[in-house]
């Protein structure tokens, strides 16, 4: 099984939110970028001169400058604070932009020697996660007056919240950024692909931050017209049993499956992969027909067949993305993230 990524979808993914709501685009490609490769999105951009991106961790920073040809307009942010032993890769690195998630990160980032043109402030509203609280904007605001500091940007985030909270979060980080000084700022940013579909285009930011949006899929409240899959998982049926003279199949006794037909296809995938067991029950496309998946083991996956399929007939698994989040109760955002890197992506 390999999984496929569709250059032409991808990059039409980003230039259609870019032109509805006027403005940049941060992709967000953590999770090695939602399980669709991290190496082959980064060289993407790259491309298409898209000169900047964000990822959870300084691992993924560090794993895309690897891969990438070396652009020193390139800017990849980091959202969660930077340990100690880090921050000399910070200072050494020029394209990495670190994220201020409170005070203490703030001046840790300062003291170390690193440039205010390299730290974005997180501000919290409410999140609980990470950001810098409301209650300490007084004091940031004097920081930022008495040591001139200008940042590469300042960033919230809209979760999910109810609408009109979404407002007031809107508006007080609004009334913040002028506080603090809109021109310290190269970047502000707020929305996500939930927030993007929720508030429409902001005026306070610069730039929009969606994450499954420049992949091509959604989730619960989130939907944006004409956006095109990026991602597609097939492979090979590699063999085909006969299994009506069988008492057990795999790992259970045969009665106790629920299988109509006599015969199934193995193909490359298991749960090793990052496919679950709880995909069982669920269907693959074959010969564009629907089939069930039978048995999901480490390495192999069986699905019950007739008479029409043949060995090396194509198969393609998660090729409707509502029908899988529907089945497998899943957002897609944790299925697609937790397939393996063992299994190949290619780009098309």
């Amino acid at each position: 099984m390999n999984i496929f990524i569709s250059e032409k979808n991808f990059i039409h993914n980003i230039n259609l939110l870019k032109l509805k709501y006027n403005k940049d685009i941060i992709p967000v490609i953590k999770a090695n970028a939602y399980g669709h490769d991290i190496k082959i999105i980064s060289k993407l951009l790259l491309k298409y001169k898209i000169n900047i991106c964000a990822v959870a961790r300084i691992f993924e920073a560090l794993e895309i400058l690897k891969h990438i040809n070396y652009d020193k307009n390139f800017k990849i942010l980091i959202f969660e604070s930077i340990e100690s032993n880090y921050l000399k890769e910070i200072i050494s690195n020029s394209q990495l932009l670190i994220s201020a998630n409170s005070l203490e990160d703030l001046s840790l980032y300062l003291k170390s020697g690193i440039s205010s043109n390299q730290i974005q402030l997180k501000i919290d509203f409410g999140f609980g996660r990470n950001g810098i609280f409301y209650k300490n904007i007084d004091v940031l605001r004097n920081l930022i007056i008495k040591s001139n500091l200008k940042f590469s940007g300042i960033f919230t985030h809209l979760f999910s919240v109810e609408y009109e909270d979404g407002i007031k979060i809107i508006n007080n980080f609004t009334e913040i950024v002028k506080e603090l000084g809109k021109d310290n700022f190269q970047m502000i940013h707020l929305q996500n692909s939930l927030g993007i579909t929720r508030y429409g285009s902001i005026p306070i930011s610069t730039h929009l931050r969606p994450g499954m949006f420049v992949f091509g899929f959604y989730e619960e409240g989130a939907f944006e017209n004409n956006l095109q899959k990026v991602f597609s998982l097939k492979g090979k049926i590699i063999n085909i049993r006969d299994i009506s003279s069988l008492k057990y199949l795999t790992y259970n006794l045969k009665k106790n499956l629920p299988m109509t037909l006599s015969k199934v296809a193995i193909i490359k995938i298991g749960y090793g992969d990052g496919f679950l067991k709880i995909n069982e029950g669920s269907f693959a496309l074959i010969n564009n027909r629907q089939f069930k998946i039978i048995s999901v083991m480490m390495d192999t996956t069986l699905i019950e067949v007739d008479d029409s399929v043949c060995i090396n007939d194509s198969v393609q698994l998660y090729y409707d993305f509502s029908s899988t989040r529907n089945y497998l109760k899943m957002n897609m955002c944790e299925v697609l993230s937790i397939l393996s890197n063992k299994i190949p992506r290619i780009l098309i």
